[in-house]
């Protein structure tokens, strides 16, 4: 049937995309145009779904025509023709674009003008992420067809070839033969098809091994790492990654099959991801470091960095960095003529920086070889222009090479003491703060190399004799490694800068040992989170006194010891990493401490790097924050690995204990404790077998004998199971053992192992200390791992008053996961993708921070140049001199001060700090602190609110705890300044949060007309105040209530603007919803809320606020100021609500309030608030001013924000601002929250005395909110000290990040 030329009306062709497994997968407007078509075709011959024509017809409600390749191809008019007059719909497997076939039908539709429309779906170009390779890693795909005899095509192979060469992996489609016909039968034209056939990944692997060994040019070979794909998208989908020899052998199954070679140029999070579905993951991790990790650039005892034929320069240097900014200060100012400050490297400049440095500097370079000034350079960012990085490296030992470097033979040379020394002192001169350390520069700069290679020509080094043909060969090396070898060299220089620690006992050439000192990044804390996950998961370390691990062991967050050992054996020599109970042993030569290197933390991770004899240890604990997951944050348990890797390039007899004790679940000492030992679900205690299966779960559990449910001694739960895991892993043999804790370690260190025995002897803690241990034996090797899981777990979790009297609520990981068993289960073999998620988190925390400084920098109002910023040490002799922003300070140590302005004495920031470097090392050190006060519940059966969407059916409760202080649950004045946590994090916590109390006061269990204090006296028992005597704090409460809930409803209200802040993948991972039925739900109670704020917020009288630790006092400013602006939120809540009329009663009234407020709170002056009405000389911080900042509410005027932030210079010390006039002490958080207020230059003294008190105060539990802004920074209070530990109101630290997120989502910008 042919097509009339002369159109001058038609339909519509629709080209459907089906997706790629079975019927339900077609979009919905597919779907719709499908039943709408008046002819349904499909196509059936570059694809097919996994189900047949009937199930597609009986699911679509249509009858469908099948379109061979016959009919596409040939007789395609059929198709054209109906879309002439009718609506046709052209079914396509997997996207319409996904073959070329579909582009040429479309081609012909608009030569005959007939109008087409594609509905797009799901194909294999795109789901093949889900092998977890990166798609923009991907180049061209290719086709595999069948071979046969006489027919081999090997055109993909050039593709494949192509793709390799730049580092891409390469997609291939694999042949499928439906409704083909013979030779014969088509050469005598008989209408005979031979049955289905469709191409495995195994025939894929095994035809390009025949024809790589027929072509010979090493494209790829039987080694090459590749994922086999079947079923792609489909509830029986099914990987396998392995070689294409392993891939050539292996059978996945059913069809259709894909396959992915991997390119080069590829992430480690790719090798983690596709590791899971290794064949042999053994061979899978020695393959991948020799052909696509490190041992590329590394042999593979790593040791020696081959670089052959790459041609670039790479520089193994020992220094530190200098930021290039502060280099051209120097060169300007010291007017170092001969130095150009973006090309150090030349010789001119080398020179002249060294003479003045000579000239500067005698003492330090007294005792220094001549410097080398370093730069790296990527050819891909900046085309050889600098500068391409924003610092150089101050080095005085140099190794260039464009071959091999030996690491090993390098840094066993070491440094002399007084040379390290040297270094130290002029780093801290012109580079506070900077680590010393190895790196590996690279430098793409071509003219630089040739530059280079002539230097070694002079010294009798063959190089190339013609400059052109250096600059010609560099050239065309630039294109085709640049990025690649920047990336590489990146990875690198993370392995051999950690790879130093192993160095620290390194003699250098005069016999004086090398010095590599501990090191803390990015911050000293008093206190050093391990496994924070809950109020009863909460343990950590401090680092009093120095301290580490192995020296003051581990302790919950009050400051409890608990009992958690860790020792590793090494050719029969024990060290001691975690836990001082070798102490209890007997001496022996056998057991020694592990040496302290360095401690890190991030906001998921904290480690621990010790020196033991020939090996590295590194004891991880992973406590990850993943506030967008549910599940995953309700599982109250915490992860351990430790590992340890040869620093000789030797095997060692390796063997790892660790044991726990019964102080995680009793508090007292002559309280009973039982205890099992579980194999997965089986409790084993008594088998004294060991199944030898490396995947089994070993699980001791660990509880009171007579629990009291709900109950807690000492802040410890009474009531559940504390539980610790693990697992043989690779170990050649794998015991268990419960018993006196002096006997199990003292026969590990002189036996290494343990005997396969359950202590049946219950009896209390301090009885002969019981305690549960593990012991791993892997034999000789050069590194391994081993991986543990701890925490106290409680189930029912919270005790709730509901309409139907008090009931038990269930963790919300029940719903996620099961039993106990299950959940344990499930979070010890989650350890890889839990890491994934945490790095994300952790690396968007970062590219905030980032991002947020560098809008936001503290500029001073001098137009003096910029200096060098000065060194001070603390507690020495007092300094005068000039800071980073060329502004002139004060210093003496000998007093609380702080730095001063010359000009006025007012405080400036401590000048030798990285405002942003010192805000993430608070805000990381906070994220765990947070999360780790909450929980997660079920609902119950019968909810209590009034939520109208009933969200809570499907969503959980969250409870908080108010730890170190009264311990209540959900204390509103406690979850509020916690708020900038979720509101940057995820606002839907903060509404998980508050519904419990929303339910309480709806639900007529509070009698009184202001907000309830908390939902209980203790946690967690959240069983409310029916008869109203909570503690009274009715305005800041009310107020509290008010601004959470407008906060909760402005974060989401414009949530498509959250793509500018967290980016695309972030936005899809909140639920969020334009939210107004949810204040519209609690509109009631919020204006019962705003009548009381009404009557009594501007004239508090005696009422408490948040800070009831300082005692009462009458209208005091701040708190007043939070009524105020609470009722400024109210408007806004009213307009949402449509109540108009409201909303302009209480926008008049927040105004009027705040005229008033104004001529009683601000000192006569004019410049600063009061404490406290009319009281002169007084003064606070006003932080509750953040939120009509934070919630964009006009109620306060610029100008009140720019006296504040004017005057509190004025009354600074050396930790920050005073909380009050009253005491010397301050709130972290409440500072946080004025900072955020302030502009850059106070906030950076707010910012920086905070970080500073972090690496300087004698504290020694977890981050304190309270504590003195002088003297050692000790815990605050007055008469009595209260030394609040642990608390969740360190969510106030993210003040910062919310304020920035909600003026992006409000197209603020920054």
């Amino acid at each position: 049937m042919g097509v009339p030329q002369n159109i001058l009306h038609s339909k519509m062709l629709f080209l459907v995309g089906l997706g790629l497994a079975d019927e339900t997968d077609i979009t919905l407007k597919g779907l719709n145009v499908v039943k709408a078509a008046s002819k349904v075709y499909l196509e059936a011959y570059t694809s097919v779904l996994l189900v047949n024509q009937d199930k597609l017809e009986s699911y679509y409600g249509r009858s469908i025509i099948l379109a061979d390749r016959e009919m596409v191809e040939s007789s395609s008019d059929e198709i054209l023709a109906a879309a002439v007059t009718d609506d046709v719909a052209f079914l396509v497997v997997g996207d319409p674009f996904g073959a070329t076939t579909h582009t040429d039908l479309l081609l012909r539709a608009r030569e005959l003008k007939i109008p087409t429309k594609t509905i797009h779906n799901a194909s294999v170009m795109s789901a093949v992420g889900a092998t977890g390779l990166q798609l923009y890693n991907f180049g061209q795909t290719v086709s595999m067809v069948f071979f046969t005899d006489t027919w081999k095509p090997s055109s993909f192979y050039d593709r494949i070839k192509e793709n390799r060469q730049v580092g891409l992996h390469t997609l291939m489609l694999l042949d499928i033969k439906v409704k083909e016909q013979s030779i014969e039968n088509l050469a005598r034209g008989r209408k005979i098809f031979e049955p289905p056939r469709y191409m495995t990944a195994a025939q894929c692997a095994a035809q390009m091994l025949e024809i790589e060994r027929d072509r010979g040019e090493g494209a790829y070979g039987p080694d090459s790492l590749a994922v086999g794909v079947a079923r792609l998208g489909a509830d029986q989908q099914r990987m396998a990654a392995g070689t294409l020899k392993q891939i050539s052998e292996f059978d996945l199954g059913p069809p259709l099959h894909s396959l992915v070679l991997l390119g080069k140029r590829v992430h480690d999070l790719e090798r983690d991801y596709i590791r899971e579905y290794a064949i042999d993951e053994t061979g899978f991790d020695k393959n991948w470091e020799e052909q696509y990790g490190l041992a590329r650039l590394l042999n593979i005892d790593g040791t020696k960095t081959s670089l052959a034929g790459l041609r670039m320069s790479v520089f193994l240097v020992h220094g530190f960095r200098w930021a290039r900014n502060e280099i051209r200060v120097h060169v300007v100012l010291q007017e170092v003529d001969d130095a150009a400050p973006n090309n150090l490297m030349c010789g001119d400049s080398e020179e002249a920086m060294n003479e003045n440095f000579r000239e500067l500097y005698p003492g330090p370079m007294a005792n220094l070889p001549p410097l080398r000034f370093i730069e790296p350079l990527n050819p891909n960012t900046e085309k050889f222009k600098y500068p391409s990085e924003p610092y150089a490296y101050v080095a005085d030992v140099v190794v260039q090479s464009e071959d091999i470097i030996d690491v090993t033979e390098v840094m066993n040379k070491g440094i002399r003491a007084a040379q390290w020394d040297a270094m130290a002192d002029l780093r801290d001169i012109i580079a506070k703060g900077e680590k010393i350390g190895w790196f590996v520069v690279h430098n793409g700069d071509r003219h630089l190399a040739q530059q280079e290679r002539l230097r070694k020509d002079e010294k009798g080094v063959s190089g190339m004799e013609d400059e052109a043909n250096a600059v010609e060969e560099a050239e065309a090396i630039e294109s085709k490694y640049s990025k690649g070898l920047s990336e590489q060299v990146a990875r690198l220089q993370v392995v051999l800068v950690a790879a130093q620690e192993s160095f620290t006992a390194a003699k250098g050439n005069d016999g004086n040992p090398s010095i590599l000192l501990p090191t803390d990044a990015p911050a000293r804390p008093p206190s050093v989170p391990l496994a924070v996950r809950s109020p009863y998961t909460s343990a950590w370390s401090s680092t009093s006194s120095n301290g580490t691990l192995n020296t003051n062991g581990v302790s919950f967050w009050p400051g409890t010891p608990l009992g958690w050992e860790g020792i590793v054996t090494v050719d029969g020599i024990s060290y001691e990493y975690l836990g001082t109970g070798s102490t209890a042993l007997p001496r022996t030569p056998y057991l020694q401490p592990a040496e302290s290197l360095g401690v890190t933390y991030d906001s998921q991770y904290s480690n621990f790097t010790f020196g033991a004899g020939p090996v590295v240890i590194t004891a991880s604990f992973l406590s990850s924050v993943l506030p967008d997951d549910l599940c995953r944050t309700s599982i109250p348990l915490s992860y351990l690995t430790t590992s340890i890797r040869s620093t000789d390039n030797s095997t060692h007899n390796v063997q790892f204990y660790s044991d726990v004790n019964a102080a995680w679940a009793a508090s007292e000492n002559n309280v009973t404790v039982q205890w099992d030992l579980y194999e997965g679900s089986n409790n084993i205690s008594g088998s004294g077998a060991v199944t030898g299966r490396s995947s089994s779960i070993y699980s001791w559990f660990v509880y009171l004998q007579e629990p009291y449910v709900f109950a807690e001694g000492l802040d410890v739960a009474l009531w559940g199971n504390f539980t610790y895991s693990s697992s043989p892993m690779s170990a050649q043999n794998f015991s268990f053992q419960s018993g006196f804790s002096s006997d199990l370690r003292y026969q590990h260190v002189m036996q290494h192992s343990l005997q396969n025995l359950v202590d049946a002897d219950f009896r209390p803690r301090a009885a002969q200390e019981p305690v549960f241990a593990y012991a791993h034996d892997f034999g000789r090797v050069s590194s391994a791992s081993v991986r543990y899981t701890i925490g106290s777990v409680q189930d029912p979790i919270v005790r709730y008053l509901t309409r139907q009297g008090v009931v038990p609520l269930q963790p919300w990981w029940r719903r996620c996961y099961g039993d106990i068993h299950q959940m344990i289960d499930f979070h010890f073999n989650d350890f890889e993708p839990t890491q994934l998620l945490a790095s994300q988190f952790e690396s968007q925390l970062n590219a905030n921070v980032d991002a947020y400084y560098s809008a936001n920098m503290a500029m001073t109002n001098s137009n003096s140049t910029p200096s060098i910023p000065t060194v001070y040490v603390n507690g020495t002799q007092g300094r005068n001199g000039t800071e980073q922003y060329g502004e002139d300070y004060i210093f003496d140590p000998d007093n609380s001060y702080g730095f001063l302005d010359s000009r006025d004495f007012s405080g400036i920031a401590i000048p030798d700090v990285q405002e942003a470097g010192a805000y993430y090392s608070i805000v990381a050190l906070s994220a765990r602190q947070v999360m780790g006060a909450y929980t997660l519940a079920i609902p119950p059966s019968s909810n209590e609110g009034s939520d109208a969407n009933n969200k809570n059916a499907t969503e959980p409760l969250m409870f908080q705890k108010e730890i170190s202080s009264n311990g209540n649950t959900n204390t509103v004045d406690v979850m509020y300044p916690a708020m900038p946590f979720f509101l940057y994090a995820n606002p839907n916590l903060l509404r998980y949060n508050l519904e419990p109390l929303y339910q309480n006061q709806e639900g007529g269990f509070y009698p009184n007309d202001y907000s309830m204090h908390d939902l209980g006296s203790h946690y967690p028992n959240a069983t409310g105040h029916v008869e109203g005597n909570d503690e009274y704090m009715p305005v800041e409460e009310s107020g509290n209530m008010i601004l959470m809930s407008y906060a909760y409803y402005t974060s989401v209200k414009q949530f498509a603007a959250a793509q500018f802040y967290f980016g695309l993948d972030a936005l899809t991972s909140h639920s969020f919803t334009n939210d107004t039925a949810y204040l519209q739900s609690h509109y009631p109670i919020l204006r019962k809320f705003a009548s009381y704020l009404n009557l009594y917020s501007l004239t508090p009288g005696y009422q408490l606020s948040t800070d009831d630790f300082a005692g009462r006092l009458a209208n005091q400013t701040n708190l007043a100021i939070k009524g105020i602006v609470g009722i400024a939120a109210m408007s806004q809540i009213a307009l949402v609500c449509n109540d108009p009329d409201g909303a302009a009663q209480y926008s008049a009234t927040a105004s009027l309030y705040y005229k008033q407020w104004e001529n009683f709170a601000i000192d006569p002056s004019g410049t600063h608030t009061l404490l406290a009405y009319q009281w002169r000389s007084s003064y606070s911080l006003l932080y509750n001013v953040y939120p009509a900042l934070l919630l964009n509410l006009s109620v306060i005027p610029s100008s009140l924000y720019q006296m504040q932030s004017s005057f509190y210079p004025s009354v600074s010390q050396i930790y920050g601002v005073p909380l009050d006039s009253r005491h010397s002490y301050t709130k972290s958080d409440e500072s946080m929250w004025t900072a955020a207020t302030c502009e850059p230059e106070t906030r950076r003294l707010f910012v920086n005395g905070l970080g500073h008190w972090l690496n300087s105060t004698t504290t020694d539990g977890p981050f304190s909110d309270l504590f003195e802004t002088t003297g050692e920074g000790q815990y605050g209070g007055r008469p009595e000290v209260v030394e609040f530990r642990a608390r969740p109101v360190a969510g106030g630290h993210f003040s910062l990040l919310a304020l920035d997120k909600a003026r992006r989502l409000r197209g603020e910008g920054r």
